[in-house]
């Protein structure tokens, strides 16, 4: 018996994950092309799904694509001359800085650090112009405490739990 476990939209392309005889099945359609994932785990077949259509974006360029890049950059990795100065230092002391502001145990719980949060932020290029725009709403709005709890208690090691939260932010 196949029972549909979820379905989204993905631009033009519709996902459909069912379980069927104790394996999960994942349909990547589109237009009239249909790719088949199949697996024992219905989220780790959920995330390959959008991997699949990541993939036929034209600005795709996976995992090869960003390493290439890199080393376009930085030849000899991350001992190439001038690699800590450019691109490790300033986030090394964005971190630390988070680490004054925003205690990681007490964000677990506490309140009001969305602004402290974003401010580090601000201060690395780890996110796009757009994600950072996009991140200033929610660390600026109603969800910040439940937004940096959650990222407190994934990056403790929660994992997967630590995203859905208790209460009303659950239901959102």
């Amino acid at each position: 018996m196949r029972e549909k476990v979820r379905e989204a939209s993905v631009g033009d392309a519709t996902l459909r994950l069912f379980k069927e005889n104790g394996a999960y099945k994942g349909a990547v359609v589109v237009g009239k092309a249909v790719t088949v994932l199949e697996g024992a785990d219905a989220d780790n077949v959920w995330q390959r799904m959008h991997e699949e259509v990541s993939k036929a974006n034209p600005k795709y360029f996976g995992f090869d694509g960003a390493r290439n890049r890199f080393l376009h950059f930085f030849p000899n990795g991350f001992q190439s001359d001038g690699y800590a100065a450019q691109e490790r230092g300033y986030k090394v002391a964005a971190k630390s800085k988070l680490d004054t502001a925003v205690p990681l145990e007490e964000a677990q719980t506490s309140t009001g650090f969305g602004e402290a949060v974003l401010s580090v932020f601000r201060a690395t290029n780890l996110l796009s112009p757009f994600e950072k725009t996009r991140l200033q709403d929610v660390l600026r709005g109603p969800d910040a405490d439940p937004f940096i709890q959650a990222a407190a208690r994934f990056t403790l090691g929660e994992g997967k739990p630590a995203c859905y939260g208790t209460g009303t932010e659950a239901a959102r």
